[in-house]
């Protein structure tokens, strides 16, 4: 198993776009690492550099203590598994897992047992002899994770490998990866677009916009302390409630103005608000005025709670999902979502009062979208 490491790693294009800017980011042993991020952020150009698929513009990529930039990428030791699959349609599934073993000339012996070996753990001996035009969609998955394994890497490059699977599937290799990456005790490097996937299968979480890292950190920490605004909205579903506000001051106290309602702040958020980096005071005192962004989780509007927490909502639509009821309305012309018990009785049409639970709600400053809550 190995480290590998990522220094101003850039990827520019002849025409100037800029695909991967200034990234930086060490990537420890037997760790689940997940890319994440929506479409075109770069996360696939990332990894293909880091597979030696894509050139690297500026910048150093590092496997342990060797330089890997100019290492053609069949001798980077890597193993990569992509959406599509990339079986041979004319070879058999052992054929297709012993395929990259073949070429390196290792013996027949030790072919067959690396191949039945990654089978049993796969749970697909008994499709040894078949052919991909007779797999499903998760078992050709399968086979292909096979033909990554048998090379015992010392790493795992995952390009959204589950994106062609419908959702029972993806449900299923959620679970079969996780399982997978403890039996292997390996180094995977994951990408996807799919937050769920990023939440229930990384050890650690990037996510990235427009070429730039936004946060990286484990799944938890992401989802409770969000950097910025972006990756506050991006993880979690259904996504953050992000409302206009403003700050008050009244008798040494501070007040957030939103939705017709003035809502008082804990001391600690206040003391955030008012003496920490982003500092609301002007020359003559506190300045009043100062005009943020609430972050409020779906499961953080409840049905009770404080008074001065209360919005009122109009119900546009009712999701019944079996567990949980997702409410989608209005509140002050801003569209919100608020998770609900199953057996909640509100209906579409109906104006509803919803309370903020304040000790998870989340402040961004309006001009640079950072959380103002945020803990190092």
């Amino acid at each position: 198993m190995a480290g590998l490491s990522l220094v101003n790693v850039k990827k520019s294009y002849p025409d100037g776009f800029q695909a991967v800017k200034d990234f930086n980011l060490d990537i420890q042993d037997k760790e689940f690492l997940i890319l994440v991020g929506p479409s075109g952020c770069g996360k696939s150009t990332t990894l293909r550099m880091i597979a030696g698929l894509e050139d690297i513009s500026d910048g150093e990529f590092w496997i342990d203590d060797q330089i890997m930039n100019m290492v053609e990428p069949k001798n980077r030791d890597l193993s990569m598994v992509f959406q599509n699959y990339a079986l041979y349609p004319n070879m058999t599934v052992f054929d297709n897992m012993a395929f990259s073993l073949k070429v390196r000339k290792m013996s027949k012996e030790e072919i067959s047992e690396r191949v039945h070996e990654a089978a049993r753990i796969l749970e697909i001996e008994h499709l040894l002899d078949r052919r991909p035009h007779a797999l499903s969609g998760g078992q050709k998955q399968r086979v292909a994770i096979g033909s990554a394994i048998v090379r015992k890497p010392k790493a795992f490059l995952m390009d959204e490998p589950l994106s062609n699977l419908d959702a029972k599937l993806r449900s299923q290799m959620r679970v079969e990866l996780s399982k997978l990456h403890k039996q292997l005790g390996t180094t995977i490097i994951y990408v996807t677009h799919d937050q769920v996937e990023a939440m229930t299968l990384g050890t650690r979480i990037v996510v990235m916009k427009d070429g730039v890292i936004q946060q990286v950190a484990p799944p938890h920490e992401i989802y409770d302390n969000p950097k910025n605004k972006f990756v506050a909205g991006f993880i979690g579903s259904p996504s953050m409630n992000f409302m206009n506000a403003t700050v008050m001051t009244e008798d040494g106290r501070v007040f957030l103005k939103m939705a017709g309602q003035k809502m008082s702040v804990s001391r600690q958020t206040a003391a955030k608000l008012v003496d920490g980096e982003y500092a609301v005071k002007s020359e003559q005192g506190i300045h009043e005025g100062k005009h943020v962004i609430l972050g409020i989780r779906p499961e953080d509007l409840r049905e009770s709670g404080d008074e001065d927490s209360k919005v009122e909502v109009s119900v546009q639509v009712r999701e019944m999902l079996g567990a949980e009821t997702l409410i989608y309305g209005l509140c002050d012309g801003q569209t919100v979502s608020a998770k609900m018990k199953p057996d909640c009785s509100f209906c579409v049409g109906d104006h509803v009062n919803l309370y903020i639970n304040k000790e998870n709600m989340k402040i961004f400053d309006m001009e640079t979208e950072e959380n103002i809550l945020y803990k190092e």
